[in-house]
């Protein structure tokens, strides 16, 4: 028998320290576990403490069990012996399947308040580990970012010079612990400075920027993001250069390449790498993909690059082999790592080739510690229930397995709303009916996301594709956008016009920058005849676009010139408008002027909106947007998001045919409040529900059917009932 200590009452075996507690009480074997060894243990100096104030039995020096006060005291050892353990595996070993069954019943049987106990504490437990390496799994809204911050201040308490870096794809989560650790009243300025948050993409531009590109490919000071307007611009060129037919090389198999840092070995996939590479350098810019590769080769070549030596490491289950070479550089010699993500939430697989295979690999490596979070705080009771239910059904073997409860308790809890609806525009009747119903909290939700004290749309309208073009029949989909339209304004975006008269005018003010030059030059519809001389030259020489005596070069260099006397000169914005027309080709007058009214341009304006266009080209990259009021996006999308409410619309088997599982849990994650599930026929031939709701449990959802005329949904009595209406009017359609 192990002997414990406590500065209470010395050594003393745990299982002795149990029998004398227990006193003359008929009770069960001594525990083995050592958890609850310690949890007796403690117990026990408790009552220790304790005796002097309770009747005790001459004969044998024990409590008496009939004693009322030692039996309430009993009852609540036995109660801390029989806790819920902390979701942590020390020895590193997955969790057992059948452990994680039988703690899932005991945890959902706890009322709230237990809930919210338990889940303080276990992540308290984790954030406060002594473990070098901890991955967590984490389902969506169980409360990571907090655990983020705990851990971070675990350190800067442990270690006072530790120099942490928290890396994420999700924006949100980036400025939320940014606004936490600087908003903490209890760490120091210097302690704040400490701390880094970033986009895995904004760290690498970081740097590579420091370094200058790699010593293979050099870049100047400032280099730009080419983002996805210029991508298949930039493309075409390196097709030009290599003397390939348009078309005939892909640029997203060249991109899977980089995703996978894997390059194709055939000769005219090596020609066109290295013209890439070419390119890129002659045009001191990057794309997103290239620049993961770019800051691992950095790294390599200037390790004081990385000043960090802790490190929180977020969605693992969607970085790629590139990025995951790049983590691998930068937490090489790191002190303290934290990973957390989810196999069940990877979206990025077509994307940008994410593997869930790599967050897999940690949790059977027995070097590092497994954690898990297993209360869901976002999500409404029903919500996570069928959410919980739907992934476990996944039928991956490889998936991990995990617990994922909601904190909340079925009280005043709305099931998930299935609802049928016979035409497009019932569907969109259906959604304009919860506009209206709710036009109150929405109008809110505008004026908190302009005043920046709220960050979540009210209503995230979820579509299988971003065109929603199954919608289109009798003006559905049209009527869709217009009635969220008013709602979905986004104030800081610019007009194409605005951004080609930047463009003009940045030619104007640094005509060396081949990269502008480009841009300008394709604006003014240059052919490849006449542009792929002066491209070979350049590379050759090593000349400036601009220095390159041709017409086509000359025109450009007037042209930008011009419009940069217009937008400095005193005229209004409309007279601007007006003179920018006769120079170059404008597409919406109106609207540009507009845009010069709200932001006009100049240097400072010209640095400031060239910036906003790397930010929006990474968030295209990942396909994320900036967040309104009411949203309507695509389900992946809506990745690292949340709402009130949610609206999948395309719920059948036609339009959702390509959306993935783990996908779809996504999308029923992003809902607090309410979710939505949208069947409508005659939309691209949709006859039926998609087979997601055969694993979808009925307990957790109310079936419905809404029709336009009433403009109210009536209840349908059962699953049955429900896909008999839709078989019905599919039967009235066909007459």
């Amino acid at each position: 028998m192990q002997i414990l200590a406590t500065p209470q009452i010395g050594p003393i075996s745990a299982v002795a320290a149990y029998q004398l507690t227990a006193s003359t009480a008929p009770c069960p074997p001594p525990p083995t576990d050592m958890r609850i060894q310690r949890i007796l243990l403690r117990c026990f100096a408790d009552a220790r403490a304790a005796r002097s104030r309770l009747p005790v039995d001459v004969r044998t020096g024990f409590v008496p069990v009939y004693s009322e006060p030692f039996n309430h005291f009993y009852l609540r050892l036995l109660f801390a012996a029989m806790a819920a353990r902390h979701l942590i595996n020390e020895n590193g070993e997955p969790f057992a399947e059948k452990e994680l069954e039988a703690l899932a019943k005991e945890l959902d049987a706890l009322n709230r308040a237990e809930r919210e106990d338990y889940r303080n504490r276990n992540a308290n437990a984790i954030a406060q580990h002594a473990a070098k390496h901890i991955l967590i799994v984490a389902g969506p809204g169980t409360g990571k970012s907090t655990i983020f911050k705990q851990r971070a201040l675990f350190w800067l308490r442990q270690y006072p010079a530790a120099q942490i870096l928290a890396l994420s794809f999700v924006r949100k989560l980036v400025a939320d612990l940014n606004s936490d650790i600087q908003n903490d009243e209890g760490l120091t300025g210097e302690q704040k400075r400490q701390v880094d948050v970033h986009t895995l993409h904004k760290y690498a531009r970081s740097v590579v920027e420091q370094n200058h590109g790699t010593a293979e490919w050099k870049f100047s000071p400032h280099f730009r993001i080419i983002g996805q307007t210029w991508k298949d611009v930039v493309w075409h060129d390196v097709l030009l250069l290599s003397e390939q037919e348009p078309g005939s090389y892909k640029r997203k198999d060249f991109e899977k390449q980089i995703h996978e840092d894997a390059f194709d070995g055939f000769p005219d996939w090596q020609e066109l790498k290295t013209t890439y590479f070419t390119l890129c350098r002659y045009y001191n810019a990057a794309g997103f993909s290239d620049l993961i590769l770019r800051a691992k080769d950095a790294l390599a070549e200037n390790p004081p690059l990385n000043q960090h030596h802790y490190f929180i490491i977020d969605e693992y289950q969607d970085f790629n082999a590139s990025e995951e070479r790049l983590l691998e550089q930068i937490t090489g010699s790191a002190s303290g790592r934290l990973t957390v993500g989810d196999d069940d939430q990877v979206l990025y697989e077509t994307l940008k080739s994410g593997k869930a295979s790599l967050i897999r690999a940690i949790y059977a490596n027995t070097s590092v510690v497994n954690a898990m979070l297993a209360f869901c705080g976002r999500c409404d009771f029903h919500i996570t229930k069928a959410a919980s239910h739907f992934i476990k059904l996944r039928g991956d073997p490889e998936t991990i397995s995990k617990i994922y409860l909601p904190i909340s308790e079925e009280t005043g809890s709305k099931k998930v709303q299935v609802v049928g609806c016979a035409t497009p525009t019932t569907a969109v009747d259906y959604i304009r009916k919860f506009v209206e119903d709710h036009k109150s909290g929405i109008e809110q939700r505008r004026v908190d996301l302009a005043s920046g004290t709220s960050k979540d749309a009210y209503l995230l309208i979820l579509s299988p594709s971003g065109t929603v073009n199954f919608y289109k029949p009798n003006g559905a989909r049209d009527e869709l956008l217009e009635l969220i339209r008013p709602y979905s304004e986004r104030a800081e975006e610019f007009s194409e016009d605005y951004y080609m008269v930047l463009n003009y005018y940045s030619l104007a003010s640094y005509p060396t920058n081949n990269f502008t030059f480009r841009k300008v030059l394709h604006y003014e519809r240059v052919s490849d005849a006449a542009f792929l001389p002066l491209l070979k030259v350049g590379i050759q020489e090593g000349k400036a676009l601009c220095s390159m005596e041709t017409e086509c070069i000359k025109n450009a260099l007037a042209k930008a010139a011009k419009v940069r006397e217009i937008i400095d000169s005193k005229s209004t914005a409309e007279e601007k408008a007006k003179l920018l027309a006769k120079h170059v080709d404008i597409s919406d007058l109106k609207r540009l002027r507009a845009d010069l009214e709200k932001n006009a341009i100049g240097k400072e304006q010209a640095e400031a909106i060239e910036h906003q266009e790397e930010d929006d080209a990474e968030l295209e990259e990942i396909k994320v947007k900036r967040m309104c009021a009411i949203e309507l996006m695509t389900i992946v999308g809506s990745k690292g998001l949340s709402a009130d409410h949610v609206i999948i619309i395309g719920f059948d088997s036609v339009n959702l045919a390509w959306v993935t599982k783990n996908a779809f849990f996504v999308a029923m994650t992003r809902a607090r409040k309410s979710l939505h599930l949208i069947t409508c026929l005659k939309a691209g031939g949709a006859t039926l529900p998609h087979e997601f709701l055969d694993q979808l449990p009925d307990r957790h959802l109310e079936f419905r059917r809404y029709t336009k005329k009433e403009r109210a949904s009536a209840p349908c009595n059962d699953r049955n009932s429900f896909i008999g209406y839709l078989r019905y009017l599919v039967a009235q359609g066909r007459r």
